[in-house]
């Protein structure tokens, strides 16, 4: 019993002995590949440094004060790249603000307090009272820089779900939307039937790009559903969703801006919140 006990200790030993060298090994390891990060931070190599410190927590997942220094220099990390992109964001967007009002002296700004939430931006050709009892496409821009085309048809009865712009043999095609869909309306007023059907943003399928790149001078407009009606897009109509598409692509810049810069800023904060808990022992 005595000998079995014996065994059993030096084997104990031996293990425990053998984990210390393993765990001290690793330690190094892990030491050299923190010095090697600080350097790869200090030359602006960050996304290096971060696949590194991805490393340290997958290869020394016991090391627990060596995973909470790298996971400090990742802190410092996200704390640069979010500075440096509040830095760059903050100096585009005033030129960027310029350009978007210059856009919008064009455009009515229209907004009903007591029924919507976000404004539109409608281009002065395109105003609601002045184009009624018309076929045309029609787009606008809202705050959120979401945009809206809005294929409007008074006539016999068609229910359209969808629109084809083409002009000698290329085309653009949009999403088709149902007569049950909240984006199709359909009423009649008196004696004369209108139809209005809303695509918003990627629902119109590279038709706006289409008119906003066509040099042709006429482009055919087809409204597809139980019946089709075909017209030929107007000058006034080109020119205003050429201005509106423009409007939207600089107020898209305007407001990924601004997310970013508040992103970056809230980033910023959390770490500099948690640094000062630390400090203060909470």
């Amino acid at each position: 019993m005595n000998k079995i006990l014996k065994i059993t200790f030096n084997l104990i030993l031996a293990i425990s002995l053998f984990s210390c060298d393993s765990r001290h090994a690793q330690e190094k390891q892990a030491d050299k590949l923190l010095a090697d990060i600080q350097m790869l931070i200090d030359q602006n190599s960050l996304n290096s440094a971060k696949i590194e410190i991805d490393s340290i927590h997958k290869r020394f997942p016991m090391l627990v004060e060596k995973r909470r220094i790298a996971a400090a220099l990742e802190d410092t990390i996200i704390r640069r790249e979010s500075a440096r992109s509040q830095v760059y964001c903050d100096s585009i967007l005033p030129g960027k603000i310029h350009e978007m009002d210059s856009i919008q002296k064009n455009f009515r700004f229209e907004k009903n307090e007591k029924y919507q939430e976000i404004g539109n931006y409608v281009y002065k050709t395109q105003q609601t009272e002045n184009n009624a009892n018309r076929t045309y496409l029609k787009t606008y821009v809202d705050e959120n820089a979401d945009f809206y085309l809005i294929s409007n048809y008074c006539g016999g009865k068609i229910e359209h779900g969808s629109i084809e712009v083409s002009s000698n043999d290329l085309f653009a095609h949009t999403d088709t939307i149902s007569s049950s869909d909240p984006n199709y309306h359909g009423f009649d007023d008196g004696s004369l039937h209108f139809e209005a059907v809303t695509f918003k943003n990627q629902a119109d399928k590279g038709v706006i790009a289409f008119i906003t790149q066509s040099t042709a001078k006429q482009i055919k407009v087809t409204l597809h559903g139980k019946k089709s009606y075909i017209y030929y897009l107007s000058d006034a109509d080109r020119k205003a969703i050429v201005e509106t598409y423009h409007l939207w692509k600089v107020k898209k810049d305007v407001v990924q801006l601004q997310k970013e810069i508040k992103k970056a800023s809230f980033r910023i904060e959390q770490i500099n919140r948690s640094k000062n808990k630390i400090k203060s022992g909470k």
